[in-house]
């Protein structure tokens, strides 16, 4: 159903592709326009294009990319995806681990100075859109305090490692590319804070809510009654059982971390796949807007799988049968 919606609506954005894809070339050129529409079976119906597509996929063969050159499509995604998997990555680290920290501490003082604080924070961010904040760490960090990089994946006079896992910087420090990896590392801080900055603050609101809620049931009265240390209670017993709002959440924190990538990696020149969409929007490529939408579902189809399976280790009263 993904492919068949973004095949038609994709087929919507111009009335001429060939033009988009060639430029001044299709008016110049028409025996060459006439031999891209043929080829790619542009003048057929939308029908006929469709069944094309979808043997293709089965084939594997995603088609070309005119946004880069007329490149196989798979080829420009084997090149981008790993830069997205990588900030993606790292904002996911970021985000879930800030918003948990600042969940518990606002709900440790919920009512206080420090939990109203928190709210603010995470308020802020989460209503500010990607490229705001991006934008904002990009003119704070890299141009005023010149402390990272405004763009790019790494340092374009180091050499880059050669492929084992397909995750550059990972790739980098198992070759001992250590000067590699600290260079992307640097690259990758300002796009990966800038995502985690707009995602953190459902993580801390939903954990605050859940630790607040558990904190009432009548398994902690009964701790308490015991005397067991207050500490012990809300981090040891409370805790656990209110990550697993936290757990359900992850799998749409990650849509929201690959959808950002589009705005963040354009700001930061991040070689990555959201970039890749752009450019693919912009020149009309239908094959790279099918094949990067069908790899953005996969990937987070994935993520609720994973997600699904994780229930059972936060909750062993869960089973999946």
């Amino acid at each position: 159903s993904v492919i068949t919606i973004t095949f038609i609506l994709s087929h919507s954005l111009g009335d001429n592709p060939v033009a988009a894809w060639l430029g001044r070339a299709a008016g110049l050129h028409p025996e060459l326009a006439k031999a891209y529409a043929e080829k790619y079976h542009l003048n057929d119906p939308i029908h006929v294009q469709y069944y094309y597509y979808v043997v293709n996929l089965l084939e594997g063969n995603f088609g070309y990319s005119p946004s880069r050159g007329f490149l196989p499509v798979s080829q420009v995604i084997a090149q981008t995806l790993p830069y997205t998997i990588q900030i993606a990555s790292l904002a996911f680290v970021i985000s879930v681990g800030l918003g948990v920290v600042l969940g518990l501490v606002s709900a440790r003082f919920s009512k206080t100075p420090i939990d109203g604080g928190i709210s603010s924070f995470y308020l802020a961010g989460y209503s500010s859109p990607p490229f705001f904040i991006a934008l904002l760490l990009l003119i704070g960090f890299s141009l005023f305090l010149n402390v990272l990089p405004s763009g790019g994946a790494y340092d374009p006079n180091l050499t880059k490692p050669s492929w084992i896992t397909g995750l550059p910087i990972l790739d980098g420090l198992i070759q001992g590319n250590f000067a590699y990896f600290i260079s992307a590392m640097q690259h990758m801080i300002l796009p990966s804070t800038a995502l985690a900055l707009v995602t953190f603050g459902i993580v801390t609101r939903v954990l605050r809510s859940s630790l607040l809620e558990v904190m009432q049931m009548n398994y902690i009265r009964t701790a308490r009654a015991k005397g067991v240390d207050e500490n012990t209670v809300f981090y040891k017993h409370g805790f656990r059982n209110a990550m697993i709002p936290v757990v359900t959440l992850s799998s749409i924190l990650v849509t929201w971390l690959i959808t950002g990538t589009i705005f963040v990696e354009n700001v930061f020149s991040y070689p990555g796949m959201g970039q890749y969409v752009v450019a693919a929007l912009s020149g009309q490529d239908y094959p790279g807007i099918l094949a990067t939408t069908l790899v953005f579902a996969v990937v987070i189809v994935t993520a609720n799988l994973i997600a699904d399976i994780l229930y059972a280790v936060v909750d062993p009263q869960i089973r999946l049968g």
